[in-house]
């Protein structure tokens, strides 16, 4: 297996062939077919990166030991953590929700800014270890699911809710929430993982450095650049397999069986395995679950005068009857319009990729990423569902129990998102032969 300079890339959403140029601080260079960042120079990353998690780490801290809110009605108190909503999600039957509400909301958080500050502690010593790259993979798989700024936006649609029934007190542990999602924000901007990958050191089998080969020839530059051959050449065409989890460039000497990255480990594909299958197949299980997620109550409410169920059509109907259509709109687009936004969109990707659609590539791409980017907001309502069953459990004057939707809800987010991830966007660029990219579409 021959590495390839790190100058060139392939980019990772359309296989473009690219010579990446020396940036000036602050710049960053985009893929010139399909807009992708493919790097960025951000002078005094890393110690800017680990200041801001060593600040992410005391919020998360307090944001899981402080009470995030309490309530208050007819001389009864109730307050709450983000754990106590999981517990009484738990304790109420609905153990697969709770597990999922820990993981976007602790568990994912803490790994993130565990591993990223292990890695920013590890790469101060140069070369850094090999275990480094191991690491920061998984923080980069982990981090999608980290979705706090989602909770707290579940958090104010709840107080909305229950403002009505009871007094509302806002806690330490929300401010501290607050805190956690700008300083998450920040080290995302300002961590430049390539420059931690250029650190660690990686070998052979036989534990020799790995270098460019002077045997492989390099595309001209003009090619690479995409000034004469534009859009025309890709590492597939030149033999050539991009590492998604590091991102360096190899030859291998069967493309069938590419065998693993030099620098990190991770198993090498020319394309995501049956990348298409898998993602149908994901997307009919969030299909079929999303008509009980809309029909089926969400959560309940009980009092002694009445008992009342809402599904998620009646809570945003609830939240525009008290005034708060901004609100109910939110909830609305997240919890209704997104789900089945993302599934027919990514089912649209799908057959225009089965059927070999060659134009509007640009606007497909785009599709996807859109897609991407919106998946983990419809986990608002669970989010809803649980701190206002954390809260209201005043017996006997109220109490408010999930209800079985917000199970099918939870599985149509968690399909759709990995239906994303699973869908190659590298076969919207690609096309059988020449005969085939002169017509608009095979099918």
């Amino acid at each position: 297996m021959i590495p390839f300079p790190e100058s060139i890339i392939a980019c990772p959403d359309c296989d473009l062939l690219q010579r990446i140029p020396t940036l000036t601080p602050g710049g960053t260079a985009s893929c010139l077919r399909c807009g992708h960042t493919l790097a960025s120079s951000k002078p005094d990353s890393l110690d800017r990166t680990l200041a801001l998690t060593v600040a992410a780490l005391i919020a998360l801290i307090i944001a899981n030991v402080m009470p995030l809110m309490g309530l208050s009605a007819v001389g009864r108190q109730a307050v709450t953590t983000i754990l106590g909503g999981v517990l009484k999600l738990w304790q109420q039957g609905h153990q697969i929700t709770a597990v999922l509400v820990a993981f976007c909301t602790v568990v994912a958080p803490t790994v993130h800014i565990g591993f990223t500050l292990t890695v920013l502690l590890a790469v101060r010593q140069t070369p850094a270890p090999i275990w480094v790259g191991t690491l920061l993979r998984m923080a980069d798989f982990n981090q999608p699911w980290a979705m706090l700024e989602v909770m707290m936006l579940g958090i104010l649609v709840a107080l909305i809710k229950i403002a009505d029934l009871a007094t509302v007190i806002p806690g330490i542990g929300m401010f501290a929430v607050g805190a956690l999602i700008m300083f998450i924000a920040a080290m995302t901007v300002s961590f430049d993982k390539h420059q931690v990958w250029s650190q660690i050191r990686w070998v052979d089998g036989e534990g020799q450095q790995l270098t460019s080969s002077p045997e492989f020839k390099e595309p001209a530059e003009g090619e690479v650049e995409g000034k004469e051959t534009p859009g025309e050449l890709t590492g597939i065409k030149m033999g050539l397999v991009l590492c998604e989890g590091c991102g360096l460039l190899t030859k291998p000497t069967d493309l069938e069986k590419p065998g693993y990255c030099p620098r990190c480990g991770q198993e090498l594909e020319l394309r995501r395995p049956n990348s298409i299958q898998r993602t149908w197949a994901l997307l009919i299980a969030a299909s079929i679950c999303y008509i009980p997620a809309n029909l089926l109550p969400v959560m309940s409410t009980t009092t002694p005068t009445y008992a009342e169920k809402d599904t998620i059509m009646s809570g945003v109907v609830l939240l525009y009857v008290h005034g708060s259509w901004p609100l109910a709109l939110i909830v609305f687009v997240a919890s209704v319009v997104i789900p089945m936004a993302k599934i027919v969109a990514l089912a649209y990707l799908l057959i225009s990729v089965q059927c070999r659609f060659m134009r509007s590539k640009e606007e497909r791409i785009r599709l996807y990423r859109l897609v991407e980017i919106v998946g983990r907001w419809s986990m608002l309502d669970v989010f809803v569902v649980t701190f206002v069953v954390a809260l209201v459990q005043l017996q006997p004057l109220m109490s408010v129990g999930p209800g079985t939707g917000v199970v099918f809800f939870a599985a149509v987010v968690v399909l759709t998102m990995l239906a994303a991830e699973t869908f190659d966007p590298r076969l919207i660029w690609d096309s059988r032969n020449n005969k085939e990219e002169q017509n608009d579409e095979i099918c």
